[in-house]
């Protein structure tokens, strides 16, 4: 938060019209205004709508710094805004999205062994923690558990074309999947 801004009345492109409070600029206030008034663009209107739509949104990126690429998470911050993904209250069993599902499909850099506990990165679990608890479960959102293919890059032709086969099988009953418990024992341990 700041006070005024040198770039004119409105430094954000995504919150079209009049400031709801110019002179101390919020990001999330004013989005959460636009949001109430339906005023924010028209293309994250539609985001929101697609959203709204769909039954089970699946989230396919690429691990980068351990965590979602940045035109994900710009996304993220425009689309699932304060009064469209969640209120104050009406967060995660109560979140705006509550009854619809939510999955990470990710790819890594590094191979499987690095991910866990003992490995140079650590459990792969923690870097999920902000992402499906922090993010979606905080949306309401029912989260299946991630679909991690690690080091395609490093892979053999045949080892690429079984995750492939492996993500094509389990999307063949991905709606038989119970959503995991979203909360810091199944990241953490206990």
């Amino acid at each position: 938060m700041g006070r005024g801004c040198p770039l004119g009345e409105n430094p954000c492109p995504v919150l079209p019209g009049a400031l709801s409070s110019p002179e101390f600029f919020s990001y999330g206030v004013e989005a959460y205004e636009a949001c109430k008034k339906r005023s924010l663009t028209s293309d994250i209107i539609a985001e929101q709508e697609k959203v709204q739509e769909a039954d089970l949104v699946m989230f396919q990126f690429p691990l980068y710094w351990f965590s979602v690429p940045a035109v994900l998470k710009g996304w993220m911050d425009r689309v699932l805004c304060q009064g469209f993904a969640f209120d104050l209250p009406g967060f995660y069993d109560d979140g705006l999205l509550k009854g619809k599902l939510a999955i990470l499909s990710l790819t890594t850099g590094g191979t499987a062994d690095m991910y866990w506990k003992t490995g140079a990165s650590g459990d792969f679990r923690y870097f999920l923690w902000p992402l499906q608890h922090g993010t979606l479960h905080f949306c309401g959102f029912k989260v299946l558990a991630p679909h991690i293919s690690f080091a395609p890059e490093f892979a053999s032709e045949e080892e690429r074309r079984g995750m492939v086969a492996s993500w094509a099988q389990r999307l063949k009953t991905i709606w038989k999947e119970e959503p995991i418990p979203c909360w810091p024992p199944w990241y953490f341990g206990q």
